[in-house]
């Protein structure tokens, strides 16, 4: 009973205050119908309700605003305030990720300012540009854009307002890298800002960004007395709300709420207290926003809260009707806001698989996939029209600074076009006097270069024939150089069989019943062949030892390469062991071990794969 009056007052304390806020709306509106009212007055007037709207995403009625405001602003030749509507023109559309009409409204801004050189319109203008060149992704040129014109603005004490919204943006993009440090100073210099600039729906936010950034410690320890911090800051940005009526818009009011619903939900255990607290901003979150639009999105979220309560009170049809709604307040909009939907869809797929109603929770899970291609897809047009817009604006940057260059290219070619001029005409009379002289001398220049010009063709001819002679000589140099290789190669094998030859006929001669004369006759025969085969293989293959040297896996050794000459040459196994005065039985282990060090099986013959050598 207790909870039941608790909320039946919460709920009429909001009347009171969506009564106290219209109230304040129409004061401002009854302000511009008074004829009593100053073009100050208007302005300030104009500003407010543009401001008020447009954060309450109430775009529609804040463009009409907007317009009101340009044709004063144009009728008065106010130009700071033209280019602040402008702005709140340009931040709509941004919103609406309509990023084709953005280079349009940035011309006209700066336009006002070229032709009006006014200070103010020159913060309002580089603001518009910032919030472009973010809303692009471009976060790291945005803070390089924002710390040029903080100093600007901060030197401007009435645009306090500006200078808080500037340190905002700040901390959202820190926030977005997850660099607290950064983020927590931003969050406060806003909040100081805000509180100095007397705009309630700016100080709620900084507020509700405080808390953002203290929520990054509790995130990191999951301690209980990090997350106080938060819920303090929170209660602050909600506290605005009842402390300044009508002076903070219901869809700012019911983000507050929010975020202070989900950081409850963060504690371990949730007490009677806490959850009648979650409950009456749940059903408060309801009652401002029924009557706004695009706040589809926190309704489903306020009712998915309610859900989440029904759940723990193991109250499925509660939690089922509270999510249906939800779903039904999300297809109001278009586009869908998918990334809430599919949170609900799931909580209700979930729902129906507990009560074992698998054909819904079946029918909810096909939702959820459904829901996640179209955010996809949702995604990837946003981000192409992003790229468009980045590319369009890089596209328009470098026309600009190529017209600019030209321009400037141009301003120079004109002053040294006037500078020619006079010293064309100054030199007129001197170059009529003196052209005979010119006339003699450039026949004689064109003589001399004629010479000059045969002698050099004479000198590359004759650097063209040098160089063919040393190419000649080169190449006979080299064709003697293979040839004097092959034969000291040849001679080297010679000189290892004399010698071993030698070593035997000592060893012969201890023998009583050797023939030396048949030794020597045997010899000498062996010498005539191997200077044959050594003419033969330098007459046919110059290169021969180099090709087959080449060819081989594992080193060869001399003796290798005197019976890959016998081999070549068409030898047999008797052949070769005569002439070496080995067992041929010594000569086929040869071949074998050949055989491996050239990487051949043992079907082929070395003799065939030696002739393949050198008919490559």
């Amino acid at each position: 009973m207790k909870l039941k009056y608790s909320f039946l007052f919460c709920l009429l304390f909001i009347c009171t205050l969506y009564q106290a806020q219209n109230t304040f709306i129409d004061s401002l509106k009854n302000q511009l119908r008074g004829d009593d009212i100053s073009i100050e007055q208007k302005f300030r007037a104009y500003n407010e309700l543009t401001e008020y709207y447009r954060v309450s995403d109430q775009y529609s009625t804040a463009e009409k605003y907007i317009q009101l405001q340009l044709q004063l602003a144009r009728r008065e030749k106010n130009n700071a305030e033209e280019v602040k509507a402008l702005t709140q023109q340009g931040i709509i559309k941004l919103n609406q990720s309509e990023y084709d009409k953005i280079p349009g409204i940035i011309d006209a801004a700066n336009l006002v300012v070229q032709k009006s050189n006014d200070k103010t319109a020159l913060l309002y203008a580089g603001y518009l540009n910032i919030y472009y060149i973010n809303a692009l992704g471009e976060t790291e040129n945005t803070i390089r854009q924002v710390q040029k014109l903080l100093p600007l603005v901060e030197r401007q004490p009435s645009e306090i307002l500006l200078n808080a919204k500037l340190n905002y943006l700040l901390y959202a993009i820190y926030t977005e890298w997850n660099d607290a440090e950064n983020a927590n100073k931003y969050a406060k210099k806003a909040i100081e800002l805000s509180e100095k600039s007397g705009n309630k729906n700016m100080l709620s936010s900084a507020y509700s960004a405080l808390a953002v950034c203290y929520s990054f410690l509790h995130e990191k320890t999951g301690n209980l007395k990090d997350l106080e911090p938060v819920i303090q800051t929170c209660k602050k940005a909600v506290s605005l709300y009842y402390k300044f009526p009508g002076r903070i818009s219901s869809h700012v009011h019911a983000m507050a709420l929010l975020n202070l619903i989900n950081y409850y939900l963060n504690y371990p255990v949730m007490t009677p207290a806490i959850r009648e607290d979650i409950q009456n901003n749940a059903n408060e979150i309801l009652t401002l926003t029924r009557h706004t639009t695009l706040n589809q999105g926190i309704q489903a979220g306020a009712l998915g809260v309610l859900s989440n309560l029904a759940s723990r009170d193991q109250n499925d049809a509660l939690s089922e009707h509270y999510l249906l709604k939800a779903e039904q307040i999300l297809l109001t909009q278009q586009p869908v806001y998918y990334h809430v939907m599919i949170n609900v869809v799931k909580d209700l797929a979930k729902l129906y698989a507990k009560q074992k109603n698998y054909q819904k929770a079946f029918e909810y899970e096909s939702k959820v996939a459904e829901y996640s291609n179209l955010l996809f897809d949702e995604g990837q047009a946003e981000t192409a029209k992003r790229l468009e817009a980045q590319y369009q604006s890089r596209k328009k940057e470098s026309e600009l600074q190529i017209l600019t260059e030209k321009t400037d290219r141009l301003k120079r070619e004109k002053l040294l076009y006037i500078i020619l001029g006079i010293i064309g005409l100054a030199g007129a009379f001197f170059m009529f006097r003196s052209y005979h002289f010119k006339l003699k001398y450039s026949i004689e220049r064109e003589n001399k270069l004629d010479t000059e010009k045969h002698e050099a063709e004479m000198q590359i001819k004759l650097q063209e024939e040098e160089q063919a002679r040393l190419k000649a000589e080169q190449e006979l140099l080299t064709l003697q150089q293979q040839k004097l290789q092959s034969e000291v190669l040849a001679s080297h094998l010679h000189l290892l069989h004399k010698n071993k030859v030698l070593q035997q006929l000592q060893t012969q001669l201890s023998d009583a019943d050797i023939n030396i004369h048949q030794v020597v006759k045997g010899e000498n025969r062996v010498d005539n062949d191997f200077e044959k085969i050594r003419f033969t293989i330098q007459e046919l293959h110059p290169d021969f030892f180099k090709n087959i040297d080449d060819k081989a896996k594992l080193k060869l050794t001399a003796l290798d390469l005197k019976y890959c000459a016998y081999i070549y040459l068409g030898m047999d196994t008797k052949q070769i062991a005569n002439l070496l005065n080995v067992e041929p039985k010594s000569v086929r282990m040869t071949k074998y071990r050949l055989k491996k060090k050239f990487g051949l099986d043992e079907t082929t013959a070395l003799d065939t794969f030696f002739r393949g050598i050198f008919s490559e």
